[in-house]
């Protein structure tokens, strides 16, 4: 049975199933805290079979993200998509082909990974609080996502809602004045802080700009003593991650209605 979250009392049993996966789950969760239940913005979701939690999801700008388990029935999750005009499903690649199945669409996978390497004691005087307008920027020259999916503001005002509250950290990396790179620790749960959004401009490439950055936010999720953990974009940019510490540990998928 799949209900849409209205009473705090299932706040609980929301946040068990977002412990089925920590990168989906997390964001999931950091999105119920960051907006609570009562903001028009965000819809959050339950699913539970027997009484027992199986999905948390949550639904924001044509976006829905679910943290299911193995054996969730996809057929609810489909029935939501459909009712309210679901544009992108994020979840993991069981449950994206499953609902490929069900409604058609294209999909994305890569890696889920997480970080088995050892403490990082070098310094970064080179990267720092980041700005949002620069940030931003640096995504729009670095990803075709971002220039064609993603608006400033809306992205923006998302980001600033984590932020203010302290549920998010965004950096940048400057070389002389210019703003080259960017990444964020993009949610956390009291297991891991995700890595997102790691980016560096075309021109600054293929130095180890990307690795630094990846380093540096490793650094910060380790200091809070949580394991850092990502998704790589895809599978090339996996091996990439490998360099850094991390290891893959399943597949998500992205299902594009």
């Amino acid at each position: 049975m799949l209900t849409k979250l209205t009473d705090y009392h299932q706040v609980p049993a929301f946040i068990q199933a977002c412990g089925f996966e920590h990168v989906f789950g997390s964001k999931a969760l950091t999105a119920l805290r960051a907006y609570g239940l009562n903001d028009d913005r965000v819809r959050f979701y339950l699913c539970e079979e027997n009484g027992a939690p199986t999905a948390a999801m949550y639904l924001m700008d044509g976006v829905l993200v679910v943290s299911a388990c193995p054996s969730v029935d996809p057929a609810p999750v489909a029935e939501l998509v459909r009712r309210e005009s679901v544009g992108e499903v994020d979840t993991n690649w069981d449950q994206c082909a499953a609902l490929q199945a069900l409604l058609g669409g294209t999909t994305e996978s890569s890696y889920y990974m997480v970080y088995r390497g050892g403490n990082i004691t070098e310094s970064f005087p080179d990267i720092g609080p980041g700005s949002l307008e620069a940030s931003f920027a640096v995504l729009q020259r670095s990803h075709e996502y971002y220039r064609t999916h993603l608006r400033f503001d809306t992205w923006s005002a998302d980001l600033r809602q984590k932020l203010d509250r302290g549920l998010m950290e965004l950096y940048q990396l400057e070389i002389g004045s210019e703003v080259v790179g960017t990444g964020c620790i993009g949610s956390e749960d009291d297991e891991c802080g995700v890595l997102a959004a790691v980016a560096v401009v075309p021109e600054f490439r293929h130095r180890g700009l990307g690795s630094r950055i990846s380093r540096f936010l490793v650094k910060r999720v380790l200091e809070k003593g949580k394991t850092p953990r990502l998704i790589s974009g895809y599978d090339e940019v996996a091996e990439l991650y490998r360099q850094v510490g991390f290891e893959p540990c399943g597949r998500w998928g992205e299902l594009y209605l």
